[in-house]
């Protein structure tokens, strides 16, 4: 099954303003999105004309066209535009979306394995559209494995944090010990 009979696929190529918008718009680049499926800063803008095609939605998976290496979830619905040279990935409903989002992660790199020895790798549209996802199993099974890819994701999200935690503390620790030694 190829993934355009799954879900829809669309290039966000926001149109620019000619003049200053009034009303700011919060839009997702791709230099917000993290490995671990978190959003940085969100950018204001006031120079790209507003599309409801653009809005991200729950169970929306956002891909970097430009050097593609993860793929981002949305887990509930935001009040923001997919900026420049991202992909939104939307699932219909014979597939569940987590599960798209992980057949699209384990894919990433034959979506751009044409363009090996480019100096910058991007995805182009017929890469998407055919992309063979194999047969489906049935939505049980989807949800069983969206939901550990999921968990997974989070896992590693949550161990990142431990870990930058740990070192804030053993840092703290050690300065503690330098000011305080010899008393």
């Amino acid at each position: 099954m190829l993934l355009k009979d799954v879900a829809d696929i669309l290039f966000s190529f926001p149109q620019k303003s000619k003049e200053t918008l009034e009303n700011n718009w919060l839009w997702l680049s791709s230099s917000c999105l993290q490995e671990d499926n978190r959003i940085l800063t969100l950018q204001e803008e006031n120079n790209f004309i507003p599309d409801e095609g653009l809005r991200v939605y729950h169970g929306d998976v956002i891909i970097r066209r430009v050097q593609p290496q993860f793929v981002n979830y949305i887990s509930e619905d935001k009040d923001y535009m997919v900026g420049q040279n991202l992909a939104i990935v939307r699932a219909r409903n014979n597939i569940y979306p987590k599960y798209l989002a992980f057949i699209l992660e384990a894919n990433l790199g034959c979506l751009y394995k044409d363009m090996a020895g480019t100096a910058v790798p991007a995805i182009k549209r017929g890469s998407f559209d055919e992309l063979d996802i194999g047969d489906l199993p049935d939505m049980k099974k989807q949800c069983a494995i969206g939901e550990v890819w999921w968990l997974l994701k989070e896992k590693k999200k949550l161990s990142q944090r431990l870990l930058e935690q740990e070192k804030m503390l053993i840092e703290l620790k050690l300065k503690h010990l330098v000011k305080h030694r010899g008393n």
